[in-house]
């Protein structure tokens, strides 16, 4: 290689204004595309942080509905057991029991909010279910 060669290559990291200009404008284009894309992928409504915090407020309690309802008959029936001497004979029953009483509270609990979800859906408008379609009476 002669000098004359070494002198038409740019040095290593240096890019020359054309170059610049480029990968700006390609950078600029990328950048338009992906904002077209994510609105597009974007979900059109989004869920109220308080609906979503009422609704893993409603789980959590369902969760301990059952929860407290075993320990509390475990707790019982053990502390029984101690008191009559009957070990462990009582707190199988009342774990059973406590058991038995979380999972009617549970369903209790779903149906409630069952029952509010379908009056909330009723009283919804209808929506057609293909974008031609209309249900107005014309």
């Amino acid at each position: 290689m002669s000098d004359g060669d070494d002198k038409k290559v740019p040095k290593r990291g240096v890019i020359s204004a054309e170059e610049r200009a480029s990968i700006k404008a390609r950078a600029g284009e990328i950048d338009k595309r992906l904002d077209e894309a994510r609105a597009r992928i974007s979900p059109k409504s989004t869920v109220d942080p308080r609906v979503r915090g009422q609704a893993m407020g409603q789980g959590l309690r369902i969760a301990v509905d059952l929860v407290v309802g075993v320990a509390f008959g475990g707790f019982v029936g053990w502390w029984l057991d101690r008191y009559f001497g009957t070990a462990p004979w009582l707190m199988v029953v009342l774990l059973i029991l406590g058991f038995v009483a979380g999972m009617m509270n549970v369903i209790r609990t779903a149906q409630r909010l069952q029952a509010e979800a379908e009056a909330s859906q009723l009283a919804a408008p209808s929506v057609s279910s293909r974008p031609g379609d209309r249900n107005d009476d014309d």
